[in-house]
This record gives structure tokens, C-alpha cells and sequence, in this order.
């Protein structure tokens, strides 16, 4: 008996030390030898992780997953960095795609230098529009708005639109007028049409810029798809697995929705539909619930409550500083008809998304949605950008759990010249992300790409630092209102997933989650400040899919 009881333990120690005797389970791919960022709750960091059918189904230590699972794909890292897939909770895909067809004014420096780059686009059709975008007078030494007269005796015959920089202004030439057929004593509501002297000076701003932009025909769905495409080739190169669309309409989602099916799009989008009637008809009249896919999720609405702070079109409590005229800027909507679709919204189980960046318009935009969500809930109500929100209203975000979703390389492009639009005192009250962080302890993070650039490590390096690519300003701006880095890294991963109620399928590398994921070269949470910028991107994955490698 002594015999046998000995044979059963020697046998058991063999099976115990020899893996060959244990049963490995076969997996589409196995990842190892690497440092994992899993972003769970307790931030742990493992070494190697199993994947099948897209998602992860074990992470762990080295010995562990290659012990029990087996794989015809086995990715050696080396001990390079994975993070989960980077998430940009406030862009503009499709338009980031479409505008690189259009001329980049972002570098010029005066508005001679714009008519130089758009005389290269000149054309003998004169029914072609010439349209660029990006610049902004701010960087210029003469930092008045331009005028069209120059446009004018270019080009005297072919219509010209040029965009500002944030989207909320444009410059076009009288011929693009002529065609709109715009009368002189034009109002628009909402927008603001600049005449001096009976003469158009050619600047739109905010709702105006309809007038000119319902005349200009609307890119092909070809030309649509080659810019998702596009953008979409540009996203993963710098590890985004995915992006929220603010505002699309319901024919782009179903083009998205074939890109995937096909194969051709696999990058995760979520998008929020524009505040258009015909989209309302559509989500709420003829699909009546929101659209949940893996890779397609449509659940949100999206509104403009006013334009922003480099074009004074953002709505303010008080006055801008650097003008004579009193002028507060203006909503972009009517309160009673944007009160009643937030209560449509609420009825269908819709999210609600509202830009504003105005103290006056998040003070007003904050005080509908309380009167609709009436405090504690889970509908996830989001104020995109919350750029500038006066101290006596930062309680309603926690009254009402409403989400900050605001873009870090936003303070750090403007704080240039927000200073001569606010003065010093009310800017103290923008762009506080650890201010707006502290009232739910989330906030997801963003670009507003192509308003900014679409690299997500210039977001954290934005939030944590409080500095542009060119290192200013010294000391960081505004340096109290930094987020923490392992804060920053989940503003762009697990918050952002939140954001979007996915935080059960991404956000994070756990079990059971989608095998999402970006692998770096170096430890952004803990490496010298100079060393963020110099990052690299090394692979992206999504979906256990490699779809970029460096």
C-alpha cells in the first residue's frame, strides 16, 4: 500500500512540472514575454494574455497562459508596453477624412500667405469650389479678422470657402455669395453675417455658415467612403480602436455600417447623430431604439448650444474683454425647442451630448439637463468641451452625474490668446480638467480632430503636463488643473468607454473584454515628461486583429 501511494504521488509531481501532460486549450493567438496595462480596477500589470474569436479569454502571468493554452500565433513582445486600445470620445472622423481632400491653411501666417496657397488650386472651371481650412488669425501678427476684398479680385469668378480653424467661422469670396444669394440685410439666428457699410466683408460665423455651405454639393458616398478610409488609416497608425463621431447624419452611419460589414472599416466607432429633423424622424420615428453593434454603436444625439471662444461666437456671462461693443456671444439654439428634444431623448433612452464652451452656455445647457435627469441616474448625459463653467455651477456634473468630455490640446492651443478674450480672473474658470474631474471622478478625453490633431498621446500629454508640442508654456498652464497620469491614460480608455456605456467590452484588458489593444514603446505613466512626445506606436490591434505595424 506504502508502494502505490508513492507511485500515485511521483506520477502527480510528473504531470504537475512536465506541461507536456497537462491539456492545452488551442486559442487564435497568444500575446507574452510583454507589460500589460490591463486598466482593471486594481491597475494591475500581467505578462501575457490568450485571445479567441476577438476577445480575451485568459490574462495573466507568462507561465500561466503558455502553460495552458496553445496557439499557431504567438506574439513575443520583448517586454514592449501594451495599453488598451486608445479611445477619442470627441472627433470628427468623417470630416477629418473629407478635409484632407480640401487645402491646409493651418501654418500660414497672414492672410496673403492663404491666397498664395489657394491660387495653386485656381481653376479655369469656375463652377469648382476652392476650399481649404485650418487657418486662424490668432497666429497672425495682424490678428483682426480678414476680409474678402483680395478674394474678390482673384478670383472674381470662382467661388472660394475657407474654414477657421474651429469650424465656427468661414471667409468666402463674393462669388461664393452670388451664388448663395444672400440679401444684404440677411439675420440669421444663432449666427452672425459681417456687413460694413452695406458691403459683405465675407465672414459667416456659426449658424450663417449654412447659407453658403447648403450651396456646395455634398461629397459622393465614393468620395465618403475613400475619406473613412482615410481617416481610419491615420487613426490606427497612432493607436486609436476607437473614435466618437460628434454629429453624423443617418445616411453616413449606414454607409459606416456596410464599411464594416464588409470588412473594409474595422475600426470602432460611436457616433452621435447631428440635431437634424430628418435624423430625429429616422432614430426615433422609424428605428425607435438605439442601434448596438460590436463595432457600431448609435445611441447618442448630438447639439451646438453655442460656437467657441477664438471666433467670440461661445455665449458668455459676461462681455469679451478685447472688444469696444459689448458683445456675449450667442446660443445656437432655441432653449423651449432644445428642452423638448431632450425630453424625446429621454423618453427613447437616447444620450444626450451638448457642445458648449461659453460660461453662459453651460450654465443654461446644465440647468435643462438637471430639469430633465432631476438627479442621481445612469443615462450618462455628456457637455462636450465644458470648456469654460462658472465655479457655482461645477455642482450640477455631480448632482446629476453628467459626464465632462473635454479635449486637452484644446487649453494648450488657446491659452495664447483666451487671456485677451476673458481676462485673467474668468479664465481660471476653463479648461479646469481637474476641477470637472474631481465633481464625478471621471472625465473622458478627446482632440475635436481635425480642430486639433488626432494623436492621442499629445492628449495625455496635454492633460498632464499642460503643455503644446513646443513645450509651452513653461510650467504648464493653468499647472493646478493637470490631471494625474494614470487619470489621463484611463480619459482616453476606460472613461471614454464609459462615456459610451462599452466599459464592459473595452476600455480595459480583462477577461471577456475585446481584444483591443496598442503596444508602445516606452511607459508613458512613469517616463521623463520630454520622453511622452518622442513615443512610438509600435503595433495596434483590434478585435485580436493586428491592423498596424510600425
Amino acid at each position: 500500500m506504502k508502494q502505490s501511494a508513492s507511485l500515485i504521488y511521483i506520477l502527480a509531481f510528473l504531470i504537475l512540472v512536465n506541461p507536456s501532460c497537462i491539456k492545452t486549450e488551442e486559442v487564435d493567438t497568444i500575446v507574452h514575454n510583454a507589460v500589460i496595462f490591463s486598466l482593471n480596477q486594481e491597475n494591475m500589470i500581467f505578462e501575457s494574455m490568450a485571445i479567441n474569436d476577438g476577445k480575451i479569454i485568459e490574462i495573466g502571468k507568462e507561465n500561466q497562459i503558455l502553460n495552458k493554452y496553445k496557439s499557431k500565433i504567438k506574439i513575443d513582445l520583448k517586454k514592449q508596453f501594451i495599453y488598451p486600445g486608445f479611445i477619442d470620445a470627441h472627433c470628427h472622423f468623417l470630416q477629418y477624412g473629407i478635409q484632407k481632400q480640401k487645402i491646409n491653411l493651418e501654418n500660414t501666417n497672414s492672410f496673403d500667405e492663404v491666397i498664395t496657397l489657394l491660387l495653386k488650386a485656381k481653376s479655369s472651371d469656375s463652377t469648382t469650389w476652392i476650399q481649404g481650412y485650418g487657418w486662424d488669425q490668432n497666429r497672425w501678427e495682424n490678428k483682426n479678422w480678414p476680409t474678402n476684398e483680395k478674394l474678390n479680385s482673384i478670383f472674381p469668378n470662382q467661388p472660394i470657402i475657407v474654414s477657421r480653424i474651429d469650424g465656427h467661422a468661414i471667409m468666402v469670396n463674393h462669388k461664393a455669395i452670388e451664388i448663395a444669394n444672400i440679401p444684404l440685410d440677411t439675420v440669421i439666428e444663432g449666427g452672425y453675417i459681417e456687413n460694413i457699410q452695406g458691403e459683405y466683408t465675407g465672414l459667416f460665423i456659426d449658424n450663417a455658415m449654412d447659407l453658403i455651405y447648403s450651396k456646395i454639393p455634398d461629397p459622393t458616398d465614393d468620395e465618403k467612403k475613400m475619406a473613412l478610409l482615410k481617416a481610419q488609416q491615420d487613426c490606427i497608425a497612432v493607436g486609436l480602436t476607437t473614435v466618437d463621431i460628434a454629429g453624423i447624419d443617418y445616411q453616413e452611419i449606414k454607409l459606416i455600417k456596410n464599411l464594416h460589414k464588409s470588412g473594409e472599416l474595422k475600426i470602432r466607432i460611436y457616433a452621435m447623430i447631428s440635431d437634424k429633423k430628418e435624423n430625429f424622424s429616422y432614430f426615433l420615428d422609424t428605428i425607435g431604439e438605439p442601434i448596438i453593434l460590436p463595432k457600431l454603436s448609435v445611441r447618442s444625439f448630438k447639439f451646438f448650444a453655442d460656437g467657441s471662444l477664438g471666433s467670440r461666437g461661445a455665449c458668455l456671462i459676461k462681455p469679451y474683454s478685447d472688444l469696444k461693443k459689448k458683445h456675449y456671444g450667442q446660443l445656437l439654439t432655441k432653449i423651449e425647442e432644445y428642452h423638448s428634444k431632450l425630453e424625446l431623448l429621454h423618453e427613447y433612452g437616447f444620450q444626450a451630448c451638448t457642445h458648449a464652451i461659453g460660461d453662459s452656455a453651460n450654465r443654461e445647457i446644465l440647468n435643462q439637463y438637471s430639469n430633465i435627469l432631476k438627479g442621481g441616474n445612469d443615462l450618462r448625459w455628456r457637455i462636450e468641451h465644458a470648456q469654460c463653467v462658472n465655479y457655482d455651477d461645477l455642482h450640477y456634473f455631480r448632482d446629476n452625474n453628467i459626464i465632462p468630455s473635454v479635449q486637452p490640446t484644446h487649453a494648450t492651443s488657446d491659452f495664447i490668446w483666451a487671456l485677451t478674450r476673458i481676462g485673467k480672473q474668468r479664465l481660471l474658470n476653463c479648461y479646469q480638467y481637474s476641477t470637472l474631474f474631481k465633481e464625478n471622478q471621471l472625465i473622458a478625453l478627446g482632440t475635436d480632430f481635425p480642430v486639433e490633431g488626432i494623436n492621442p498621446l499629445h492628449t495625455f500629454y496635454a492633460a498632464v503636463y499642460r503643455k503644446n508640442k513646443a513645450n509651452k508654456p513653461i510650467g504648464g498652464f493653468q499647472i493646478d488643473e493637470a490631471l494625474r497620469p494614470i487619470d489621463a491614460l484611463k480619459g482616453i480608455t476606460f472613461w471614454a468607454a464609459l462615456a459610451n456605456f462599452e466599459e464592459k467590452t473595452k476600455g480595459s484588458l480583462e477577461k471577456g473584454k475585446y481584444a483591443d489593444f496598442v503596444v508602445l514603446n516606452n511607459e508613458i505613466t512613469t517616463c521623463n515628461e520630454d520622453e511622452i512626445l518622442k513615443t512610438k506606436v509600435l503595433r495596434t490591434f483590434i478585435n485580436g486583429e493586428e491592423v498596424y505595424k510600425n
